[in-house]
């Protein structure tokens, strides 16, 4: 039995259609500047197949300079990932979270920045490495940490109310450690359980549901809130909706950009709130940018907003200084 990548076949009865990748490197293509060993090559032929599924099924790719490039410069954040807290590279800046009908601001989320060597490094760059190397679960814990102790400071100190998001990567839902981590940073910032948000990102997919589900309504039982963020964007989700009795529903950008100008938009973006309220969630727009879009949202009855419209992430007093003086005019000169 034999057939071309990308056509059916039939097997026991089954119609089935074979797809294939291919990652190849030989020796000659490896710079001087790494040592050539069996384990190094298996190596760079996985990262070579890795950018062929990169680009889709029945692709190829022959590792070559511009890949090592790449390849060693993965090496090296993986390397480096594991010192970053303790050497003082990490940075967390503030976004606000708008009550859109009131134009107010009441939470913030974190969100987490790597100096690195002296240039900011945004999170696109290296949180996806930080999840395959499993350095996420510190670099969480650290952003748990450091923004309870923070927001429970500046609410005592100017008598006000914020919440904070947290975003946790689905690794922490294999371990219970996350309970007791979130319990610690509760008790030691002082922070009251309601005002922190849990946000678990939709792109990374939660395997084990029978050790997870315990764990998040264990999360739940110390009062603070949970999330379902960049709803939309990844491993789709109604499960999501049916097994983790979250509070919120942050719904991804990619749901957002297009509803100035296409009703179809608009109707999915409909169906989704009509979900979300059906489930009792708390709906939570992400990526809003222009007036039209907040103004569209509010008439479909979209309670909270995020996006750079409203302000884009800035160190924490920054941001929290900013909201404390945001008077609810949507203007673009307000997101600068």
């Amino acid at each position: 039995m034999s057939s071309e990548a990308g056509q059916q076949f039939s097997f026991d009865g089954e119609m089935l259609k074979a797809g294939l990748c291919i990652g190849l490197a030989t020796s000659t293509q490896l710079s001087e500047q790494m040592a050539v060993s069996p384990e190094l090559l298996s190596r760079v032929t996985d990262f070579a197949l890795y950018a062929s599924k990169s680009r889709g099924r029945n692709e190829f790719t022959v590792y070559n300079r511009d890949l090592e490039k790449q390849f060693l410069e993965r090496r090296a954040m993986i390397n480096e990932l594991p010192q970053a807290i303790d050497n003082g590279e990490l940075v967390v800046h503030l976004q606000p979270k708008v009550d859109l009908s009131e134009g107010t601001v009441y939470g913030l989320e974190a969100l987490v920045r790597w100096n690195r060597n002296g240039h900011i490094t945004p999170p696109a760059n290296f949180v996806l490495i930080a999840e395959e190397s499993g350095s996420i679960v510190d670099i969480d814990r650290f952003v748990l940490n450091k923004e309870t102790d923070y927001i429970a400071v500046w609410n005592k100190d100017h008598d006000s109310d914020y919440s904070v998001s947290v975003n946790l990567s689905a690794l922490h839902f294999s371990s219970r450690r996350i309970i007791d981590w979130t319990r610690d940073a509760l008790h030691r910032s002082g922070l009251p359980p309601h005002l922190l948000t849990l946000e678990i990102t939709e792109t990374l997919e939660l395997r084990n549901w029978d050790i997870a589900r315990p764990i998040i309504d264990e999360l739940h039982a110390l009062g603070c809130k949970i999330a379902i963020d960049d709803f939309g964007a990844g491993f789709s989700s109604l499960a999501y909706l049916r097994t983790t009795k979250a509070d919120e529903l942050k719904i991804d950008r990619s749901l957002v950009e297009e509803i100035e100008h296409s009703e179809d938009a608009r109707l999915l973006l409909s169906s989704v709130f009509d979900i979300a309220h059906n489930l009792n969630l708390i709906v939570t727009v992400e990526g809003i940018e222009t007036e039209a879009q907040s103004i569209i949202l509010q008439d479909m009855g979209a309670p909270h907003g995020q996006g750079y419209l409203f302000g884009k992430p800035r160190p924490p007093d920054e941001a929290l200084n900013a909201a404390s003086v945001f008077s609810g005019r949507i203007t673009q000169s307000g997101a600068a």
